[in-house]
């Protein structure tokens, strides 16, 4: 008697068990759910979740003076291609089309945690592109001084601080073309 109670009682437990916890698992991702929402709406302007159903319309929707090239994203690294055409662009513009991109990947957004940025000049003539300027800029460095330090630059050449703060690179066509006297 004391074995068919034994086995009655463990069968009892696995059929409650079976209806009872996909129940609770329904209700905790509900609430972690809940949690995830509230911790999105409330960190501060990081309201934005980017993803690849969003990501042309979001990025498309930055006011940019220079058209963008190229997007991707993938596990959670932002890359971008600002396009550079003719002669009659100054580096304070390039600088403040970075410094927006840069702005809207770690302020506007919660799950950007890598942006690859890249400014690239484009001859529709010969059908070439070259690479200016490229920075890796890595949301655990980032900091609203360097974002304001590259924000302000003007005309000048970047600091050596900020180059290494936002890993950015400049290439000789870069430097020939808007750095050289």
């Amino acid at each position: 008697m004391n074995r068919a109670w034994m086995i009655g009682a463990v069968t009892l437990l696995s059929a409650t068990s079976a209806l009872i916890l996909p129940l609770l698992l329904a209700d905790l991702e509900s609430s972690l759910q809940q949690e995830r929402v509230a911790v999105e709406t409330f960190t501060g302007g990081h309201n934005t979740v980017l993803d690849n159903n969003n990501l042309v319309d979001v990025v498309g929707a930055l006011p940019l003076s220079l058209p963008i090239d190229s997007v991707g994203w993938e596990d959670h690294v932002l890359s971008l291609d600002l396009q550079v055409t003719g002669n009659d662009h100054e580096p304070e513009e390039l600088y403040q089309n970075m410094a927006q991109v840069i702005s809207f990947a770690f302020q506007e957004t919660a799950n950007v945690n890598q942006l690859l940025l890249r400014i690239v000049a484009v001859d529709k003539w010969l059908g070439s592109r070259r690479l200016l300027l490229a920075g890796d800029i890595r949301r655990q460095e980032w900091s609203l001084k360097l974002q304001d330090e590259l924000q302000s630059a003007g005309n000048s050449p970047l600091t050596d601080h900020l180059k290494s703060g936002f890993r950015i690179s400049e290439s000789e066509l870069w430097k020939n073309q808007f750095i050289s006297p």
